[in-house]
């Protein structure tokens, strides 16, 4: 957990960028088949991972997060992307849009099969008039999900401009769709519990697809009004049924706020943070920064595997917090992490709980995976925007100098098929001065694997419609 504000202005305006939807050839937006089956390449946390069958049992994660890029989901044909900026409609009202890449075509269109289609009104199949900011996409079992989630503010305090507090936690109802890969057919098939909140994570597996649920509630302190979460439950729903079961609770009676950060065959991978003297996290929430991050030189990260067979949450790992960058990944049946306590990367069976040190490196921040490789940068990730790429078989370490071409920015690793990555690799951009920059459009491009690693700058570019977030 990284410590979270949220200041609530009394007078606070909220505004959106709005772009205007225009025309777009659509021939090549895919085909309304379900040839697509949950064995193709997933997206992991931070950059792409192949998963596993799920017919084997073993459980995949679908919900997939790449710095600001947290609306995503792949196949081995295209890319989907709902798009963060709603546009304004026909009738006068505002709605994203959801967008498809082409890797064949190397053409990005509105998720739209009709040519002579504007997409403005809520009969495109791209609009998805009344989506939630927080919503999510993810893709299983050849079809197309959309997680339409209100904001979750546990752990965040909220405070007014004058320290009032605002101890509101009532959120819309919680609602999954699911459609076709051209995005027709769209149902609604599930809808969450009236007071229960959804997280940002979802696993599928041979009996359905995995939500964590919660309650929020909220606790009046010093420093305002503190988010609080009970009842937290791993839940399993059918997806063809609509029926749910509760599989679990995350309440583990220990004081611990436990976080999913992946999973693996029927196991679901938790963390927490141990901090002295008993603090929990409403504790430290009401600290300033640098009591914070003092703190932290006293806390311990803890890794468990929650068994969904046994229901046991055995320990698997624990690591200093060090001064909040800490970082992990799951992947291939192990658990990697590290710290700024230590240059190690730590690999953890998963099978069989053996520790191992994978490789040491002061560039140990684990930024995401590719492959069978950890993309590794510095702890600020400032200090150098290339990637150090550790290959989880041998502990190999391969430094890849690529950077955005306009700014110089890092790279940023969005999905893969075959043996290439679809990475956004340029930016159109305005200098707002203060080394600040108002981003009007995010290049995407595929590049070779072999290219990669060889720090050879040789993208095809993918014909952009849209913004590309």
């Amino acid at each position: 957990m990284r410590k979270k504000w949220i200041t609530r202005m009394l007078t606070a305006l909220v505004v959106l960028t709005l772009s205007a939807c225009g025309n777009a050839d659509s021939e090549h937006a895919p085909e309304q088949v379900r040839d697509n089956s949950s064995t193709e390449k997933q997206v992991s946390q931070g950059t792409p991972e192949s998963t596993g069958d799920n017919t084997a049992g073993g459980l995949t994660s679908l919900i997939h997060h790449t710095g600001i890029f947290t609306r995503y989901c792949s196949t081995e044909d295209g890319f989907y992307y709902l798009t963060e900026e709603a546009a304004e409609l026909a009738d006068g009202s505002y709605a994203p849009h959801l967008m498809y890449m082409d890797y064949a075509t190397c053409q990005e269109v509105y998720l739209c099969s009709d040519s002579s289609c504007r997409h403005d009104t809520e009969d495109c199949t791209s609009v998805l008039a009344g989506a939630s900011s927080d919503g999510r996409i993810f893709i299983w079992d050849g079809y197309l999900y959309f997680l339409d989630r209100p904001l979750d503010s546990s752990g965040t305090v909220i405070f007014n401009a004058i320290g009032e507090s605002d101890g509101g936690t009532e959120a819309d109802q919680a609602e999954l769709y699911r459609m076709d890969l051209d995005g027709t057919g769209r149902e609604r098939i599930y809808s969450f519990e009236a007071d229960a909140t959804v997280e940002d994570i979802a696993f599928g597996g041979k009996d359905g697809l995995y939500f964590i649920t919660k309650k929020l509630g909220a606790s009046k302190s010093s420093s305002g009004t503190y988010t609080t979460t009970s009842d937290r439950q791993l839940i399993c729903l059918d997806p063809d049924t609509g029926k749910d079961h509760a599989v679990c609770s995350l309440d583990f009676g220990d004081g611990l706020n436990w976080e999913a950060v992946g999973c693996s065959e029927d196991q679901v991978i938790l963390k927490a943070y141990r901090y002295p003297d008993g603090m929990t996290d409403e504790d430290v929430s009401g600290l300033d920064e640098g009591s914070y991050l003092d703190i932290l030189r006293d806390t311990q990260i803890v890794y468990t595997a929650l068994n969904l067979s046994t229901g046991e949450n055995t320990q698997l790992y624990s690591q200093p917090a060090g001064d909040n960058s800490a970082s992990e990944a799951v992947l291939g049946g192990f658990l990697y992490t590290s710290s700024s306590a230590s240059q190690d990367i730590a690999k953890v069976d998963l099978s069989t709980g053996e520790v191992s040190t994978l490789c040491s490196m002061s560039t140990n921040y684990i930024y995401g995976t590719l492959g069978n490789l950890l993309c590794c940068t510095s702890q600020d990730m400032t200090a150098d925007y290339g990637y150090y790429l550790a290959d989880t078989e041998t502990g190999k370490v391969t430094y890849c100098s690529l950077t955005n071409k306009a700014l110089g920015w890092q790279l940023e690793f969005l999905a893969t098929t075959g043996d290439r990555v679809l990475t956004v690799y340029d930016y159109e951009y305005t200098d707002l001065g203060n080394n600040s920059y108002d981003i009007t459009r995010y290049q995407y491009g595929l590049i070779t694997m072999e290219d990669l690693m060889n720090s050879v700058a040789d993208y095809k570019p993918i014909q952009m419609t849209g913004k590309g977030i």
